[in-house]
């Protein structure tokens, strides 16, 4: 793992340079994407402009899970808490892909995003609405510093307070992420230009040094054991119950690991 994981930010500002440890760096500079590209988000869900009037902020943990249980129908905190993750993990999962697949990385923060949501969506699937389309091209040499700070910045600055606040285990967050991501790799795989690239980023992600400061081991290596991406995706199941079986009316997933639901 790079040292440049535990030190640098890519977050770089309109500045050309960057002194990082006595060193002149050139810094990426910020920029938009392309409309092709926006096209690829709009498929995880993401926005450029409010659709919607009234967004909800992310960070506001006890507004978001009231509305959450108003939404999914779910009797506690815990279980309305990883509904709403379910639907926030696509959030994350466009970020790793935007990484793997374009090696750009998104500037904004989490006050930067917005939830929209048709209450005529009986389904229930948000939009998420980026207000800052301000992106950064990643070095090849930063990937494993921009995995770490998606996983950091959008994963556990969320996961931790939501945990906290309505005792759901941390690691049903986690593999809700994994659950969209595990299917996003396995479809980035099949790219050839990339896929030696995209196969590396796994291995990151799978490693427990990226994590460092969020979990003491990799969520990911647990959920994925010792299948491949796309042996996993052959065989999917999940290692954590998601509580899904637990909304009134629904059956539980056909992933998953509880024989008693």
């Amino acid at each position: 793992m790079s040292p440049s994981l535990k030190t640098q930010s890519l977050s770089c500002g309109n500045a050309e340079k960057s002194i990082i440890n006595g060193m002149n760096i050139e810094m990426p500079q910020p920029h938009k994407v392309s409309p092709s590209i926006e096209e690829e988000l709009q498929t995880y869900r993401i926005s450029f402009k409010e659709e919607i009037n009234n967004p909800r902020n992310v960070e506001d943990i006890e507004e978001l899970i009231g509305y959450a249980i108003i939404r999914s129908g779910a009797d506690t905190p815990r279980v309305a808490a990883s509904m709403w993750f379910r639907r926030y993990a696509f959030f994350i999962t466009a970020q790793l892909y935007m990484i793997s697949k374009h090696r750009l990385v998104w500037n904004g923060s989490l006050s930067d995003l917005a939830i929209l949501d048709d209450p005529a969506d009986v389904q229930w699937f948000p939009k998420f609405w980026l207000k800052d389309n301000s992106w950064s091209d990643v070095p090849e040499k930063e990937s494993q510093q921009a995995l770490h700070t998606v996983l950091n910045k959008f994963g556990a600055d969320v996961i931790v307070p939501l945990s906290k606040s309505t005792k759901v285990s941390r690691l049903i967050l986690w593999e809700n992420i994994w659950g969209y991501t595990v299917w996003m790799y396995s479809e980035l795989l099949k790219q050839c230009d990339i896929k030696d690239r995209v196969e590396a980023d796994i291995e990151n992600l799978l490693d427990d040094e990226i994590w460092m400061g969020m979990e003491k081991r990799s969520p990911f290596k647990r959920f994925i054991g010792e299948k491949t991406v796309p042996e996993s995706m052959n065989s999917y199941k999940r290692v954590t119950c998601c509580l899904y079986y637990q909304i009134e009316g629904q059956m539980k997933c056909p992933y998953c690991p509880n024989s008693n639901c």
